[in-house]
């Protein structure tokens, strides 16, 4: 205690340890194999590795960068939404390069929350999901996924989302591939989600990191929905596409009206 306060911020009281810290630890004193954390037991492509060897001894990135991020991987993640899902983007003006998608994530819920707003995730949830929606002063919302016997995935409630929504909803934070239960929402969920978004004037702000870990079914953002472009966040991540999760390379693609928060 100091001057008669915690030291701890209030809205982070509810928190502890992480539990991807308590099982890494676990993991490590008994010598299991890690299913806490989602990283690769191998490192990515040898050819991605010695590209960046060659860019660190040509001097590429070794200072600060410009705030947005190089301009050369700004314009690769362009390219890569055009070719993937048809998606344009403006490099200067729509894509941010963050240190890691949890960067992405902190700085999209920080930036477009006002205390109070009510924010829609869907759980089970990235733990951080959670602690940044208190640091900006957000009331987490869950809506849950329930198993389903008949295809031995966890599927959201349509019923249950629309529900969830109030008047103080200000966006629902949206992870799909989803971890940790692997359900890849389907076009017809998505369509139902963006009609949601544009009836009751929701942002959205989408996790797509695993966007191409998909085994069965198809990745499909929401950007690309009619109506969704203006209102939603899309956030992805090099670290979990090319098994190089520690080199903490993330990515924002924020619509134009919400780029200048993002970037304040």
């Amino acid at each position: 205690m100091t001057q008669g306060r915690p030291l701890l911020n209030r809205r982070l009281a509810e928190f502890g340890t992480t539990i991807f810290a308590e099982m890494t630890a676990l993991a490590v004193r008994t010598g299991s194999i890690n299913l806490g954390q989602g990283f690769p037991d191998t490192d990515g492509p040898e050819e991605v590795r010695e590209a960046a060897v060659r860019a660190l001894r040509a001097g590429h990135g070794n200072q600060y960068p410009p705030g947005p991020g190089v301009p050369e991987l700004r314009a690769a993640i362009v390219d890569h939404q055009r070719r993937r899902y048809g998606l344009g983007l403006d490099p200067d003006t729509e894509v941010l390069v963050t240190a890691g998608a949890t960067e992405a994530i902190a700085a999209s819920l920080l930036a477009l929350l006002e205390p109070g707003d009510e924010v829609i995730a869907l759980e089970p949830y990235y733990d951080s999901y959670a602690a940044c929606i208190a640091m900006a002063g957000g009331v987490r919302v869950p809506v849950t996924l329930h198993p389903d016997a008949a295809t031995g995935t966890y599927r959201l409630d349509l019923g249950e989302l629309r529900a969830a929504v109030t008047p103080r909803t200000r966006l629902i934070l949206l992870n799909t591939p989803h971890n940790p239960t692997g359900t890849v929402l389907t076009r017809e969920e998505l369509g139902a989600i963006a009609a949601l978004a544009c009836e009751r004037d929701l942002l959205v702000v989408t996790d797509e990191v695993y966007e191409h870990l998909v085994f069965e079914g198809e990745h499909l953002p929401l950007a690309t929905f009619p109506g969704m472009r203006e209102r939603t966040v899309t956030i992805g991540s090099a670290g979990k596409t090319y098994s190089f999760t520690g080199w903490k390379v993330g990515w924002v693609n924020p619509c134009s009206r919400t780029y200048w928060a993002l970037t304040a």
